[in-house]
């Protein structure tokens, strides 16, 4: 059985060097705030809504937003854009590559329309058409896999906002730090699984299918991140869904004694949970458990409300690594990914 113990055993399958950019992540998040105070764009009084265009690992810059906005925020994962969209709306284009087709759609149409925009992304044919359309553009650093890249798409877009006036929290950056190297401190790979927590999971997880379940409105994006981390960088299924909406349907499954014998379920928690979702979960695990389900809850480090729901994805990263070492293959490369794109844009 693989090990978790050993760096140069990590690195026999880590050949890209994720854990690198996974210890870096602290600093990148602080990084990306300066970047984004420093990205000014003059925006138009009377905003009161935003769309979020992106997909995958850029996608996520949308949910966050949508998470602490004051003001609805649509992530927008299509060619089109939403029916509502008008002079008050305000367009921001993320993609980490800059090529991502859907994203400069939505900056095409958007722009054709009126609507005021931002662009974010490494280069690309996003910067090319930001900078013909002049929509202020946003060049963050390139030579990372966008889901690694995560401060990096979504914190700028964080700084925008709250200069705007559409947030109802701003980013602390002391309490951001603090948490994030918090988290790296207990799951960096010289801690031994003895002592790590996110070694321990992708342990009880491994050669079983997760099943992650957060809180509409709070843990609801962290159990989608982590989904998709486990599917990316573990290349393994995993699922999410979220409360109260799975107890009206989802939790009818369980009762498949056949199906259910490599599920795990994982709660995401954290001090922001309204008390009736945390009496949903505390029941959820009772009746799980009378099925024969093993289930658990992760919560959250961190001081502040931003800080918390930024630390529990980092961990969830943590976990999708080990995941991906104890299957035995590089967390990085996603060549399935690049296959599809390779077919879709031939046809």
């Amino acid at each position: 059985m693989t090990g978790l113990e050993s760096v140069s055993d990590l690195k026999k399958y880590d050949k890209s060097g994720m854990l690198a950019v996974l210890d870096a992540y602290p600093t990148q998040c602080t990084q990306a705030l300066a970047l984004g105070s420093k990205f000014a764009p003059q925006l138009p009084h009377g905003i009161d809504r935003v769309v979020v265009c992106g997909m995958g690992g850029s996608a996520m810059a949308g949910e966050i937003a949508r998470r602490f906005a004051r003001v609805p925020v649509f992530v927008n994962r299509n060619y089109t854009l939403p029916p509502f969209v008008g002079p008050t709306t305000l367009l921001a284009a993320v993609s980490y590559s800059g090529n991502t087709a859907e994203t400069l759609s939505g900056l095409d149409k958007g722009t054709t329309a009126g609507l005021s925009a931002i662009a974010i992304s490494s280069g690309g044919k996003l910067e090319e058409l930001a900078r013909s359309r002049k929509v202020p553009h946003l060049k963050i650093p390139a030579g990372y896999q966008p889901r690694a890249a995560m401060g990096y798409l979504a914190l700028p877009v964080l700084t925008v906002l709250d200069r705007a006036g559409l947030l109802n929290q701003a980013p602390n950056v002391t309490d951001l730090e603090d948490a994030l190297t918090n988290v790296q401190k207990k799951c960096t790979a010289t801690v031994p699984e003895a002592e790590n927590p996110a070694k321990q999971l992708a342990r009880r997880l491994y050669r079983n299918i997760p099943l992650i379940y957060g809180i509409a409105g709070n843990t609801d994006l962290v159990a989608m991140r982590w989904k998709t981390q486990i599917n990316e960088n573990a290349k393994q299924p995993a699922f999410w869904n979220m409360l109260p909406e799975l107890n009206h349907n989802e939790i009818l499954s369980f009762t498949n004694g056949e199906l259910r014998a490599h599920l795990r379920c994982i709660f995401l928690a954290n001090d922001y949970d309204l008390p009736q979702n945390r009496t949903r979960i505390e029941i959820m695990q009772e009746l799980l458990t009378e099925e024969h389900v093993p289930v658990e809850t992760v919560a959250a480090d961190g001081a502040t409300e931003f800080a918390q729901v930024i630390a529990h994805i980092y961990f969830g990263d943590y976990v999708s690594y080990y995941l991906a070492i104890l299957n035995q293959l590089d967390p990085t490369p996603v060549e399935l990914i690049e296959s599809f794109k390779k077919r879709l844009a031939h046809r």
